[in-house]
Parts: C-alpha cells; structure tokens; sequence
C-alpha cells in the first residue's frame, strides 16, 4: 500500500493487450470510482497510474513500458501500479529498471487493487459488477480465466495461469442485464479461452448452457462471442446460432497455421483437414456467417512451403477478415528453444504477403451483401478519414454511412450500396428494432 495514499485524488488507467484485460481495467475504474477517486483520462495528469499491461508479444512489451515512461512525463511525482500479464512475467525487472513504479500487482490480485493501494483490508465479498464501458460502443464481459492448453508459443497459461475459472452464471446474467439496461447494444463475452467456460464446474455448464439462460433475459442487445479454439467448438453452439435473434453470426477461430507440420509443432490440437471440415459445417447451417481468424508467420523451422500451405488454406478457407502477426520468442515457452528462427526479412515478406490476401478477401466477403440491409451498431466515433458515422454489421462487415449524432451508439438498418479500400458504405434505411 501507499503510505500517503490520501494525497491521490486523480486516477488514470490504460490498458494493453486483450479484451480480458480491458474488461478488468473497466472493473477497476468502477472500483476507484465508487472508492472516491475521480477517474481521468490517461493523458492527462494523474495521482496515481495504474497499467494493465499484456506480454503475449514483443510489441505488447514495448507498448506497456512506452505507457510506464509516458506516466512519470505527464507528473514528475506521480505513482505509477503496473499489472497484468507482462507485470507478472517482469514485475522484479520493471520496479529495477523504472524506479517510479511504486507497486507491481499479480494478476491473482489484480482486482483487489483498490485495496492493495488504500491499505483497507480484505475486498468485499459482494463482486463488483460493472455497468458501463468508459469510451466504447460495445461492452465486454469476462466470463471465464485460465487456459490449460499450453500451445509452444503462448505465455498465458505462465503467467495467466493454467486452472480454469468460470464466473457463476447468475452473476454474468445480472452484469449483462445492467449493461443492457445501462444502453448497450452489443455486449461481447470473452475469456482467457472461452471455449473452457463451465469445465471447472461440478455440474459442467457449458457456454451454450449460459447462451441460453442469456437469450432469455429480457434485454434489447446483441451478443457477440470473442475467439473460440476451433478444436472447442461444441455442435450445440453452431444449431443455438443458427436459430438465435441474438447471437451475432460471427466467429472467430484462429489458425495460426495452414500447414499440418506447423501446427503439430504449435502444439495446437487440430489439423488443417479438422479446420476445413469444421468450417463446411458452420456454413452449410449458417451460410451468412463472417468467419475471423488468427495467423501467425515465421514459426521456428516455418519453410517456405510451409507458408505456402498457409496462403492456399486462407485462399481456400475465404475468411472474412484476417488478423496477421509475427512470431515473437517469448521466455519460458517451448517455441523459445526452437530453431530454426525464421529471419524478421522473411517474416515481413509473408505477414505483407498475407495481408494483402486478408484485405482482398474481406473485400470479396462484403461484396456478398452489396443490396442488402443489415443492422449495423453505429459506434460513438466517426471514422478519422472520412467524417462518416462508422459501425459493423452483426457479421463484422465495417460499414461508413451518412447521418447525424442521434444515430450514434443506436441499431439501425443500413443498406449495402458499395465497398471502398475494404470497407462497405451503406445508406441509412431505418432504426433496428431486437
């Protein structure tokens, strides 16, 4: 605790990484605030900062020491509390290296901040429930933490830990509801694996089972489901989707490799064959569906036929939109010790040559729609370049249209009229009503 935690009247959050982490950076804003802090943005001048950092790359590293340095240059004698994933791999090093951080938090502690900063006692029973998202459109609930799958690359089960933990369904109804009711229309579950959800249950409640419990409330909001493993996804999920008004048709189910060598080494748990016929089946009962996926280049000992195999699965595969990145050697892991390391010249080269088969393929997804009316959840920004109110579709198409401030952070029925640089515009028909 800080011993003059009294002087600290203004408090600043950031996040980096996940939507795990930016639903618990959410939760503790709500904490300080209701604790009598006043909450301030993070670039302006704050008592205390506190960083919820992420370590799932290199560039998540440098992104949260870039906030740490940029907290002691907006107050010379601030505090600054460091958590997270990158907190948890580095803490020692970070309190050596930036002497003004003041207190490095576990991620098992992380949201007992308030009371690990004020020094009073034991946290509430009661769990905190939010029911606002500072600066988004869409709010994200955590329903599950842990992983246990231990891929060769991935540092979260080491410093998220490897023990499943599911939220009681009860207390994810009430956090969704009052988001609901607090006026978000989409409302995004994600967990450290979602796919997980309920196994640490003696009952074994499934995501399904609480899907269904979620259809059921009396709410005006979408639901949007963040990534799933493929090899995780229950059949019972697809027929719910395939008949929910609520559920948006979207999927994410990352690859990270086309190539079955690749993946082996990986250490992830499907083939590129089970992937091809997990999607035919997702689209054969939901023809509409946007498909999102993950892929990672220049794996150890990834060859150039290896890759190859990679751009004819995403040519093959037509996903709707591609997320690329690069393989970064993270301590502790088994891909650490792996070689050969693919040089970063040739890990440019594909991530640039993926990109740009992601970009045409989004473009060939939303040409699909050209004429039809979706509903489109217009957020509260208006998109940088163009000025146009900017939202997406349940299916994840990125639409621009034309219309005044009433419309922002509303559904509204959007016709498709063309695509530009990736991009759907769209002409606003009328309000949608769930």
């Amino acid at each position: 605790m800080f011993n003059n935690y009294k002087k600290i009247r203004r408090v600043a959050l950031a996040t980096v990484g996940c939507k795990v982490n930016q639903y618990e950076t959410e939760l503790l804003r709500e904490q300080f605030s209701q604790a009598g802090f006043r909450i301030v943005p993070f670039k302006e001048k704050a008592d205390l900062y506190l960083i919820n950092t992420c370590t799932v790359t290199e560039w998540a590293d440098q992104t949260s020491i870039k906030l740490i340095k940029e907290a002691k240059k907006r107050n010379e004698s601030c505090f600054v509390v460091v958590t997270g994933c990158y907190a948890e791999a580095k803490g020692d090093e970070l309190k050596e290296k930036f002497p003004w951080v003041k207190l490095v938090i576990k991620n098992k502690d992380k949201l007992r901040a308030v009371q690990i900063v004020t020094g009073n006692g034991k946290p509430s029973t009661t769990r905190t429930l939010i029911s606002s998202f500072y600066g988004h459109s869409r709010a994200f609930v955590k329903i599950e933490d842990g992983c246990d799958e231990f891929c060769a690359y991935c540092k979260i089960p080491y410093v998220r830990g490897s023990q499943v933990h599911s939220r009681d369904p009860d207390e994810v109804l009430q956090e969704v509801k009052n988001l609901a009711e607090g006026g978000f229309k989409e409302i995004v579950l994600t967990g450290v694996n979602l796919g997980l959800y309920g196994r640490d249950f003696p009952s074994r409640i499934s995501l399904v089972d609480l899907l269904k419990k979620i259809e059921n409330l009396p709410i005006e909001a979408r639901i949007r489901l963040s990534s799933l493993e493929p090899h995780l996804i229950d059949p019972e999920l697809i027929d719910l989707m395939t008949t929910s008004p609520r559920i948006c048709r979207h999927l994410h189910l990352p690859l990270q490799s086309g190539d079955s060598e690749i993946l082996k080494r990986m250490g992830r748990k499907y083939t590129p064959e089970d992937y091809r016929k997990l999607l035919i089946k997702i689209r054969r009962k939901i023809p509409s569906i946007a498909i999102t996926t993950d892929v990672m280049v220049g794996f150890p000992g990834e060859k150039e036929h290896h890759f190859q195999n990679t751009l004819r699965f995403v040519e093959e595969a037509r996903f709707s939109r591609l997320h690329v990145f690069r393989f970064s050697p993270r301590e502790g892991t088994r891909a650490f010790s792996m070689r050969p390391w693919v040089d970063e010249k040739t890990k440019r080269e594909r991530s640039r040559v993926l990109r740009e088969l992601g970009k045409r393929l989004t473009e060939e997804f939303i040409l699909r729609f050209l004429g039809s009316t979706l509903t489109v959840l217009v957020e509260n920004r208006r998109d940088s370049k163009t000025g146009l109110l900017c939202g997406y579709t349940d299916n994840y198409i990125r639409v621009l249209v034309e219309g005044d401030e009433s419309l922002k952070n509303k559904l509204v029925m959007v016709k498709l009229t063309k695509v530009v640089d990736g991009v759907a515009r769209g002409k606003v028909e009328e309000r949608g009503d769930l």
